[in-house]
Order: structure tokens, then C-alpha cells, then sequence
């Protein structure tokens, strides 16, 4: 462990934290993160078989009525209102969102480190995003809105990539376009389907050959206070998903671009505005902004930078100071979990070797701890669950 976390371990022993949104394996990151610096972490959650609910480091299961984001919600200002946690972490755009809606409800009983949710709601449009990046000179793949590329699709070269513009439950999946034909057959099973609202709320833009990459920030009322930035080895799925494994460096170029988009949104939080790197010229072109945690926390916490206890020092009313220090050059994989390695293989599995190397590597990091190893039993019996649901298919 580096030195600069174990100097930091014991602030915020003794904090009440509540975690929601138990089925990510970053919610999982950061109930062990937090559990073992002696924070109280409890989780609310729809069952208590869910993923962060099953390590040894959460204090309590809170269960709402079902799994639903309305019923996580009414069972957080519940058990709020009932007894005392110092703050409130939200994990899931959903629910990052609602409670920000609600946070004046809020406030009296805890604390809710997220800017106000008029602020979560542009982050999450990417079409809102791609027009503040112009104006805050930072680069953009060419994109359209759906509802232009009659008039303006001959501008885009193929291939081209379909996704929504805003982040919502259940959205249509991004979708690959390399010639002119798969985009034709594509719109009309749209416009002869309900989901062709959905296609028109969508933006197309040029596919970036290159690799993906992000920058993580805490922001404290509008001022940077900590950086943090990977680059994507594997994805899944492979073509452009979420990681599978990845890298830390640092990168001032992607540094200030990612800062330049936050800064503008006087951002207050944690968040991640995600990038890819162009083969062609070189140049990170904005992806998105999670207005909310991330998929590869695991990795941050790995190399040392511990965003969630940023949450719990801001809640207790402590100023931060800026700090871009952590382990660069640590590689990190999810073998088990949804959408890990082992599911990237089934997409990819020309990187076999690539992943039994890093398997056996042991500079390599992973999410599997053998301390606190239930969770890991749970992503391995869905695993299995799924090859088999597979072989009958």
C-alpha cells in the first residue's frame, strides 16, 4: 500500500457512510475502500444478495421494497430520517440524480457531496456536451444529431457510431455503422418499430479509431482538488465498451481538457469525462461526462487515489488540497465480474494469452480479494450461470 494512504488512513474512522446501488462492482469498490479505513458503511439495497451487500466490510443491509430507483430512494430518506449517517453516496447515474433532486429533503438529516441536479442533467447530454466543448476549446469527434443526417449525414465519414443522447435506464445500446447500407436498414427497422422516439433523441457521430481513456476528478464547490487518469487495455465489449482492464498514467494534455469541461460546469463531486485518444493526429476527443462514479474505480483505489474518502473529508466539512499523485504505469483487470475479462473473451477471444498473462501476473491488480471473497463467489456464479444459459441458447 502507498505511503500516502496509510497516512490517511484513520481520518475518517468512525464515519456513518450509506452506499446505494449494491449491484455495481464499484459500489463494491467502495464499500471495501471505506470499510477498511473503519468507516460504517451501510448499503440500501433490493436484496441482500447483491454484490456490495455480501462483503465483510458492510455494516448493514438496508432493504427497500424492491430494487427499483423509487423504492431505494423512499428506504434512503427513511432510514435517514431514523438515525444518523454522516453522508450519502450515491453510485448510479439514477440514483446520483434523484437524490439530488431531493437534496434539500436531505440536508436537515446528512450530507450529499453532488452538484445541484439541473447541473448532473446537462453533464449526462452529450449533445449538451459536445457544444460546451467547442466552446471550451476542447476536441470533438464530428457529430450530428439523428434527426439531421438527412441534411447533414453527407458531412460524416463512415464508420459511424449511433448513441443516445442522454443517459437514462433501459437506453438503446451504442450501435456500429460501417457503410451506408447498415445505416439505412438500421433507420427503417426504427421508424417501423416503437423505438423510433428513441433513434430521433440520439446523436451519430464519427467512429475515433484509437483508444479509450478518462480523466477522474473530486471537485469541491467548483475547485479541482484531485485528478486522477487511466487508459483502456480491454474492453468489453471489445469494439468500445466498458473496461475490462486498465492502465493509470498522466497525461497534462488530457489533464486540462478534462478539467477545462468540469471547471465550466463549476462541478462539485466526484466525476469522469471519458476520452478517446485518435490514431490518426493524436488528439483526445471528448467521449461523455459521468456525472457520477465510474465502472474502473477499482483501479484509482489500487493506485492510490481514494475518491471515495475525498466524499466523507468534504462531508465533514474539511477543505481539501490538490493532490494529481498516485501509482502510474498499474494495470488492474475485473476477470469475474459483469463485463469483465472473462466476458470480453467471449467477444474477443483472440486476447486469450493477453489475459491469461495478466492473470498470472502478479503486478497485476484485480477486484478479487481471497480476504473478502463472497462478492467474487457471487460474480463467479453468475458467470457460470450465463455460460450455461449460453450453451442451451
Amino acid at each position: 500500500m502507498p505511503a500516502h494512504r496509510l497516512a490517511a488512513s484513520h481520518d475518517i474512522a468512525g464515519v456513518r457512510a450509506l452506499v446505494t446501488d449494491e449491484h455495481y462492482k464499484h459500489s463494491l469498490g467502495i464499500v471495501r475502500q471505506l470499510g477498511r479505513q473503519g468507516v460504517v458503511v451501510s448499503v440500501v439495497a433490493g436484496s441482500k444478495e447483491s454484490l456490495a451487500c455480501r462483503s465483510r466490510y458492510c455494516h448493514e443491509v438496508i432493504l427497500a421494497d424492491n430494487g427499483r430507483p423509487e423504492s431505494l430512494v423512499k428506504a434512503t430518506l427513511q432510514t435517514i430520517q431514523q438515525r444518523h449517517f454522516d453522508l450519502v453516496i450515491p453510485v448510479g447515474y439514477s440514483m446520483t440524480l434523484a437524490l439530488a433532486q431531493l437534496k434539500d429533503q436531505l440536508l436537515p438529516y446528512t450530507r450529499l457531496e453532488v452538484p445541484p441536479s439541473q447541473t448532473i442533467a446537462q453533464a449526462a447530454d452529450k449533445w449538451e456536451m459536445i457544444k460546451l466543448a467547442q466552446r471550451v476549446a476542447v476536441p470533438v469527434p464530428r457529430t450530428i444529431r439523428a434527426s439531421e443526417l438527412d441534411q447533414r449525414g453527407p458531412e460524416l465519414r463512415f464508420p459511424l457510431v449511433i448513441k443516445p443522447q442522454q443517459e437514462s435506464p433501459g437506453r438503446s445500446p451504442i450501435r456500429y455503422f460501417y457503410k451506408k447500407e447498415q445505416l439505412s436498414a438500421a433507420r427503417l427497422e426504427f421508424s417501423n418499430s416503437s423505438r423510433n422516439g428513441a433513434f430521433s433523441d440520439s446523436i451519430v457521430q464519427e467512429y475515433i479509431p484509437g483508444h479509450g481513456c478518462g480523466l477522474f476528478a473530486t471537485y469541491q464547490n467548483g475547485v479541482c482538488k484531485r485528478v486522477f487518469m487511466h487508459r483502456r487495455v480491454r474492453e468489453y465489449p471489445a469494439p468500445g465498451g466498458v473496461s475490462s482492464c486498465a492502465e493509470s498514467f498522466y497525461d497534462s494534455t488530457l489533464a486540462s481538457h478534462g478539467r477545462r469541461m468540469l471547471d465550466a460546469l463549476h462541478w462539485h463531486g466526484v466525476a469522469m469525462v471519458e476520452f478517446r485518444c485518435d490514431d490518426r493526429d493524436g488528439e483526445y476527443k471528448l467521449m461523455e461526462i459521468n456525472p457520477k462514479f465510474w465502472g474502473s474505480l477499482d483501479l484509482a483505489l489500487a493506485a492510490g487515489a481514494d475518491f471515495p474518502a475525498d466524499l466523507c473529508q468534504i462531508a465533514l466539512g474539511r477543505t481539501l488540497t490538490f493532490t494529481d499523485q498516485y501509482l502510474r504505469g498499474l494495470r488492474f483487470h475485473w476477470p469475474l465480474s459483469s463485463q469483465g475479462d472473462l466476458y470480453h473473451l467471449w467477444t474477443h477471444p483472440q486476447s486469450f494469452f493477453a489475459v491469461a498473462i495478466d492473470s498470472l501476473n502478479p503486478r497485476v491488480k484485480s477486484n478479487v480479494w481471497l480476504g473478502d471473497f463472497r462478492p467474487n463467489l457471487s460474480e463467479l456464479g453468475s458467470l457460470i450461470a450465463r455460460a450455461f444459459s449460453h450453451r442451451k441458447a
